[in-house]
């Protein structure tokens, strides 16, 4: 009886320890729920401080570039500003070509859409195309409103997970999406360096207007701007692919070439370097391996998205159509001028890449009026005469920018997916080095994945070779 008594007591006792062991358990996940939560409120608050910044910027330095283009005299009309002009362009306004950009713009980004759709189908078969078009206004929102339009890339992985699609699923969107685009970029723009090399040359240089010791520093030609930013996407995929492809030079850039720039000082902690770079080349390598499984797709994506990209490029010559850019219509070359477009917009493009500023506020105005201003004689003469630059330039601005961020922010912050609440609708963190982390921390599952749908691709494959054979044995 006493040992029973001992026993029950021992066992009361455990159970008062085990139970104290719960309820101190719970208090710490309590805690750390509680911590977690609070530091989640912070995070979300510097998120939307940093987004009211990037907006405020953008808001300035357009209000600045709208004052300067407005403000500035008529070339020839003295004593008139541009805005008195006005008035006579939207007089003379042909609304047809107006409702064709924005028929365009439209379908560029139903295209867009589409494109997201076809990949996110890759994965969720089940996805719907409402929900593409609701990730591509996010993906628009918030590449024009960060640096390096960056934000673009974390929104998209963000807002296909909420739509769910699986995390390393759209990690591997991400991926396959950037190596096809900077493929059709770099095509691009190959082809449009060759066929208007010498309209290069001839772009106004970029003014510098500096002088020391008394002797001016010379201005920096435009083309050098143009060259660097085509080389930039050049061998930004050139090394993907040689770093994918080659194990020889894998192990060069690997073993010797950071090793060199570690012991120049160029490079801090060289390991973690290393082991940086080889997380990224395994990265590229599994998408590369991907598109390379599927062909037909890649094809598809790829000229979907050439053809996305020339269209886009089509917006200035839509703009000076609609204000009569040109003395008479039936005296323009249309493929001419189309072709002229394609580049210098593609140019645009090179050069705005180079400088990371939200929306590419002002340097994006700034490039267009080098490419397509009086000094290009794109449009004609007499349409420059009337301040007709400046109002091509803030139309051209209004229809592909500001109206699709007007629109896209509101969807952005009304899209209600899955039940997601309004603060749960701000992407936590807008830069490239979150959107780079997030794809290498999915690394492990996209590998597997990717191993087994090749395994399923070659098991069918057997499969129907075996029914081949059946066949030719029973005839």
């Amino acid at each position: 009886m006493e040992d029973n008594k001992i026993l029950d007591q021992k066992n009361e006792k455990n159970e008062m320890k085990t139970e104290e062991k719960e309820t101190l358990e719970i208090e710490n996940s309590n805690d750390k729920t509680a911590e977690n939560k609070e530091l989640s409120k912070k995070d979300k608050k510097k998120n939307i401080w940093k987004y009211f910044t990037y907006l405020l910027v953008v808001l300035i330095i357009t209000g600045i570039v709208i004052y300067i283009n407005l403000f500035q005299d008529v070339e020839g009309e003295e004593g008139t500003k541009v805005y008195e002009m006005i008035p006579y362009f939207i007089q003379n306004m042909n609304y047809g070509f107006l409702a064709l950009f924005l028929s365009i713009v439209l379908f560029s980004y139903l295209l867009n859409s589409f494109m997201m759709f076809l990949y996110a189908r890759l994965y969720q078969r089940h996805y719907k195309y409402h929900q593409a078009m609701a990730a591509q206004s996010w993906d628009i929102f918030y590449s024009s409103i960060t640096p390096g339009a960056y934000g673009g890339e974390i929104a998209k992985v963000y807002i296909f997970n909420k739509q769910g699609v699986g995390l390393s699923n759209a990690a591997s969107l991400l991926v396959m999406n950037f190596i096809v685009y900077q493929t059709c970029l770099i095509f691009i723009g190959f082809v449009s360096l060759c066929v208007n090399f010498n309209q290069i040359l001839s772009i106004p240089a970029f003014p510098i207007s500096i002088t020391i010791d008394g002797k001016p520093i010379p201005d920096i030609p435009f083309y050098v701007f143009i060259i660097l930013g085509f080389l930039l996407n050049l061998l930004t995929m050139g090394f993907i692919l040689l770093m994918s492809s080659s194990r020889t030079i894998h192990n060069l850039v690997l073993n010797h070439l950071i090793n060199f720039l570690g012991k120049i000082k160029l490079v801090k902690n060289v390991e973690e370097k290393k082991e940086s770079v080889r997380l990224q080349i395994e990265n590229y390598r599994i998408e590369l391996r991907r598109l390379r499984s599927n062909i037909p797709f890649t094809l598809l994506v790829f000229f979907l998205t050439l053809f996305s990209i020339i269209i886009g490029n089509l917006y200035p010559l839509l703009s000076g159509l609609t204000l009569n850019g040109f003395q008479g219509l039936n005296d323009v070359n249309y493929f001419q001028k189309i072709v002229d477009c394609v580049s210098f917009a593609n140019f645009h493009q090179m050069v705005t890449g180079l400088i990371p500023i939200p929306g590419t506020a002002g340097i994006s105005e700034y490039v267009f009026d080098r490419l397509f201003g009086a000094n290009s004689s794109y449009f004609s003469q007499s349409f420059y005469n009337l301040g007709g630059a400046n109002l091509v330039l803030l139309l051209w601005r209004l229809i592909t920018f500001y109206l699709q961020f007007l629109v896209c922010g509101i969807v952005t912050a009304t899209y209600k997916t899955r039940g997601a609440p309004l603060e749960d609708r701000i992407v936590p963190v807008s830069n490239r080095k979150t959107a780079l982390t997030l794809t290498i921390e999915t690394i492990e599952d996209r590998r597997e994945e990717l191993e087994e749908s090749l395994k399923e691709k070659q098991n069918k494959k057997e499969v129907e070779k075996r029914k081949q054979k059946e066949e030719r044995t029973n005839k």
